[in-house]
C-alpha cells in the first residue's frame, strides 16, 4: 500500500474513533400501550356509535379492536416528549365513512388489511421550569375536567401549567378546541377569515388543596369562548352556546372504609338567540371495603331544559354531542357509555349525558370482589331526565349488568359482561307522548360482550 493510502487509512479510522469517542445524548426511550378487542352480541349497539330502539330490534355480533402505542423520548427528569397513538379497526372492515364518523374509510379490519388507520392521540412537550416549582405540557395532550369527566374529558391541543407549593396544587390551562378559517368550494372571494377569529377557546383555573392526608379540598373556574359570525361558509366549532363561565368546587375524603367524593357546579353565560345560560351539576360518590370486596354508589344530576324562552337551563357539556362526556362511576353499558368500550362507545342518549337538553338523574350502585386471578362486579341503575317536557314521563329506565373476568397473565385479562335496560314510560309507551329519543314499541335493550385486555 503506498504511503498517501496508508495515511489516509490511518485518517479515516482516526476521524472514526474520534466520532465514537463523543459522549452520546443520554436519551431515555419508553414505550407503553394497550390492546383491547370486544366481541358484541346485542340488540341496541350497531357498531358505529349508535342506538337500535326499534321494535323487535334484531340481535347482531360484532367484534372491534384498538391498539394504543405510547412513546416517550426522556431527555432527563425534566423533559420529555411524550406521543400517543391509537389504531382502530372493525373485524371485516368499515369501507364507507359512517354519518358518525366514527371509523375512516378503508378500515384496516377489511380483508388484506392494507389501509391507513393510525391516528395521533398526544404529541406534546412536558418539562419543568428551572429554578421554579412549575411544570408545563404544551401541545396534543389529555386532559379532564374536576368534575368526573362530565363535562369534558378529552384529547385537544392546549398549554398547561401547574406547580407544587406544599398542600396546595394551581393549574392553569388554554386550550384551543377548534379553529376554521377556510372557505366553502363555491363561496365568493374574501369569505374565509384570519385564524383564530373563529375559534372555540377554553381556558380552565383550577386548585386543589390537601387539608390532610384523608381530606382534599378543590375548587374552579372554566370560560369557553366560542367566537362565530353570520358568515355562512364557515363551520363553527361544536359548542351550541357563545360564552360559558363554570365555576365549581369538589372535595374527597376517606372516612373510615369508605372513599366519599363529591362536586356541584354552576354554568353561566350567553346562550344562543340572546337567552342566558344557568344550569348546575351535581354528584356524590362512595367506594365503601365491605367484606372481601367494594360496595360502589353514585348519584348524578345534570339539570335540564324544557322552555323555548328564558334561561336556557341544560348543563353544557363541553362538546354539542357529550363525545367527550363521561360520567365513569355508574359503571353502566345501556344507561350511561361504558368508559372501557371502543368506537361502539355510547348509550341509550347517545353519548350525550343531558339526554336532549332534559337533563339527567341518576342512581347507580353496585360491589365488585376480586379473589386471586377472578374479579367480578354487579351494578343496577335508574336513570330519568330532569324536565320531561311535554313526555307521559321522565323515566328512561333501569339497567342490571354484571362482569366476570381471570388475570390471565399480569398484563392480560379476559372478561365477559351482560347487561339488560328494562326502558321506561319516558322512552317505550304504546301511548302519549315520548322524550326526544325514545320510541313507541321499542324493544328493551341488551348486550353481551367477550374482552381482552393487554397493557404494557
Amino acid at each position: 500500500m503506498s504511503f498517501q493510502k496508508k495515511l489516509l487509512a490511518f485518517a479515516a479510522v482516526s476521524a472514526l474513533s474520534a466520532a465514537t469517542a463523543v459522549p452520546a445524548m443520554a436519551l431515555e426511550n419508553e414505550f407503553h400501550g394497550l390492546y383491547r378487542v370486544f366481541a358484541f352480541q346485542t340488540n341496541a349497539e350497531t357498531g358505529g356509535g349508535t342506538f337500535n330502539l326499534d321494535k323487535d330490534a334484531k340481535s347482531t355480533f360484532y367484534a372491534e379492536q384498538r391498539a394504543r402505542i405510547m412513546y416517550i423520548a426522556k431527555a432527563n427528569d425534566n423533559l420529555k416528549l411524550v406521543t400517543h397513538f391509537e389504531l382502530d379497526a372493525r373485524f371485516g372492515g368499515q369501507n364507507t365513512t359512517t354519518a358518525s364518523g366514527k371509523y375512516p374509510a378503508g378500515d384496516a379490519g377489511a380483508l388484506d388489511a392494507d389501509r391507513i388507520s393510525l391516528e395521533t392521540k398526544n404529541v406534546y412537550l412536558d418539562f419543568n421550569v428551572p429554578e421554579t416549582p412549575v411544570n408545563m405540557k404544551v401541545g396534543i395532550q389529555p386532559m379532564s375536567d374536576a368534575y368526573q369527566g362530565v363535562f369534558g374529558a378529552w384529547d385537544g391541543t392546549g398549554v398547561v401549567a401547574s406547580a407544587k407549593a406544599g398542600a396546595f396544587t394551581p393549574t392553569l390551562a388554554w386550550f384551543r378546541l377548534g379553529d376554521n378559517n377556510f372557505k366553502a368550494a363555491g363561496s365568493s372571494a374574501g369569505s374565509e377569515v384570519l385564524p383564530g377569529k373563529e375559534s372555540l377557546d377554553l381556558i380552565m383555573v383550577d386548585g386543589k388543596f390537601a387539608v390532610n392526608k384523608d381530606l382534599t379540598v378543590g375548587a374552579s373556574y372554566y370560560n369557553v369562548q366560542n367566537d362565530k359570525s353570520a358568515n355562512a361558509n364557515i363551520a363553527y366549532p361544536t359548542a351550541t352556546y357563545e360564552l360559558l363561565h363554570m365555576v365549581g368546587a369538589n372535595a374527597n375524603a376517606q372516612v373510615g372504609p369508605a372513599n366519599l367524593t363529591a362536586f356541584a357546579a354552576y354554568q353561566f353565560g350567553d346562550y344562543a338567540a340572546g337567552r342566558n345560560l344557568s344550569a348546575w351539576a351535581g354528584s356524590a360518590i362512595a367506594k365503601v371495603n365491605v367484606g372481601p370486596g367494594k360496595v360502589n354508589a353514585a348519584v348524578l344530576y345534570l339539570s335540564g331544559n324544557d322552555k323555548t324562552t328564558g334561561d336556557f337551563k341544560s348543563f353544557r357539556q363541553l362538546a354539542t354531542d357529550g363525545s367527550v362526556s363521561y360520567y365513569n362511576p355508574s359503571n353502566m353499558w345501556l344507561l350511561i357509555r361504558n368508559g372501557q368500550t371502543i368506537n361502539s362507545s355510547t348509550a341509550i342518549g347517545g353519548t350525550d349525558l343531558t339526554k336532549g337538553d332534559r337533563g339527567l338523574l341518576g342512581f347507580f350502585g353496585g360491589y365488585e370482589i376480586a379473589s386471586g386471578k377472578v374479579f367480578a362486579n354487579a351494578n343496577v341503575g335508574y336513570a330519568q331526565v330532569a324536565k320531561k317536557g311535554t313526555a307521559n314521563s321522565s323515566s328512561i329506565g333501569t339497567e342490571v349488568n354484571a362482569t366476570v373476568g381471570y388475570k390471565v397473565y399480569d398484563n392480560l385479562t379476559a372478561s365477559l359482561t351482560g347487561a339488560y335496560l328494562v326502558l321506561g314510560d319516558g322512552v317505550n309507551k304504546k301511548t302519549g307522548t315520548l322524550l326526544p329519543f325514545g320510541k313507541a314499541d321499542a324493544t328493551n335493550p341488551y348486550l353481551t360482550a367477550v374482552q381482552l385486555n393487554y397493557t404494557f
